[in-house]
């Protein structure tokens, strides 16, 4: 990844030294001997990095100026050769990044300018994409175990080809394997826009440390190779969902039974419904600081209660438990405290579990419903 630099420094002994470290580092450097040449050049050309040596804090005022206006300059960091502290905060306010102290030796100069490029590779990074193409495993609201095809990945998000669209703002539960790697990726990410094709784009929203780790080494890999031509891909066609005739399905938050196994795996959502396609009981996105507990033990285990329904609820938290396990839930607000037992019917390690409600008393009824009440008042069901 090759970076550029614009250095404006009229002192030949500094200037050789800033050269030659900018060089070692891989850095292009185009140099000049004063402001009014330098700003031309910032005016006609994007520099990813500006080192300014001037006498005179107006020439340094003009220069960062017109690297502000410059096209394409948001990515231009600005590096200021000073001989005192004396006019350090008043550089910073101007929006310099880095400065390097009088006299300027090699040690100092390649310091500063290893931190500069360590900023400038991170921010490219997380701009840049690699075409990719390959399956993953998906699931959302309304769906699980559903195929999707990822078209691009960058740091921060990707485009990913789901073959249908999917309900607005929608949250999706990722599991795939990079080329070249052996190892699952599992991550979530918010779907913040989506075209009629069904691609959409899809902004990460909890990575795990693990697949944190293996989608950097993936890009750090890719980004250093030559792009390589994006492949066809054909789109994911939609798997039709099972309903037989005459068959009426509830949702099974509240304990029942689904006529069908297939509808038993998607009944346990971990998102909101989408509009068109609610399933018994309405549900409301919330987010409530709660305690958990497994059944018989004393440890307590924070997390956050989403996706509020009658029969249950969806916990985030990054250790999920098994299917099956039977739980305590606590949950608090300013007037109620509401204690609660459930099952866990969806396991989900590293994002959460949806939760069915064992309601045995008519005071357990009633507080879900105070608790409903409440969620409802400040939030719009779904």
């Amino acid at each position: 990844m090759k970076f550029s630099s614009l250095l404006v420094c009229a002192d030949e002994a500094s200037a050789q030294v800033l050269r030659g470290v900018l060089e070692e580092l891989g850095i292009r450097v185009e140099s000049c001997t004063d402001a009014v040449r330098a700003g031309v050049r910032l005016a006609q050309d994007h520099f990813d990095l500006l080192i300014a040596d001037c006498e005179k804090q107006s020439d340094v005022k003009n220069l960062l100026s017109e690297s502000h206006s410059s096209r394409g300059s948001g990515a231009t960091l600005a590096i200021v050769v000073v001989s005192g502290q004396e006019k350090i905060r008043e550089m910073f306010t101007l929006g310099v990044n880095f400065v390097v102290y009088k006299p300027i030796t090699r040690e100092r100069a390649l310091s500063t300018l290893q931190a500069a490029q360590t900023v400038l590779y991170r921010d490219k990074r997380r701009k840049s994409r690699v075409n990719v193409h390959t399956q993953a495993t998906i699931d959302y609201a309304g769906a699980q175990q559903s195929k999707a095809t990822l078209v691009d990945v960058a740091e921060d998000g990707m485009a990913v080809n789901f073959g249908q669209h999917l309900p607005p703002t929608c949250k999706v539960y990722f599991q795939f394997q990079l080329p070249g790697q052996a190892k699952t990726i599992r991550l979530s990410g918010l779907v913040i826009w989506q075209d009629w094709s069904g691609r959409a784009g899809v902004q990460f929203a909890d990575v795990p440390p693990s697949s944190r780790r293996l989608l950097s080494e993936w890009l750090e890999r890719n980004l250093n190779e030559p792009a390589k031509p994006e492949t066809p891909s054909e789109p994911v066609k939609p798997e039709a969902p099972v309903k037989p005739e005459g068959q009426i399905v509830r949702a099974d938050w509240a304990g029942e039974k689904p006529e069908s196994k297939e509808h038993d795996r998607e009944a346990v959502a971990r998102l909101r419904s989408e509009p068109g396609n609610r399933r018994g009981q309405t549900r409301y996105a919330c987010r409530l600081g709660a305690e958990v507990y497994q059944k018989g033990s004393p440890v307590r285990n924070y997390c956050h209660l989403s996706d509020l329904s009658p029969g249950g609820c969806y916990l985030e938290m990054p250790v999920a438990f098994p299917r099956g396990t039977t739980v305590e839930i606590i949950v608090r607000t300013f007037d109620i405290k509401l204690r609660l037992g459930g099952e866990v019917r969806a396991s989900h390690p590293g994002y959460g579990m949806g939760i069915s409600f064992k309601l045995n008393t008519k005071e357990e009824r009633l507080g879900v419903q105070q608790l409903i009440d409440f969620v409802a008042a400040t939030t719009e069901s779904t």
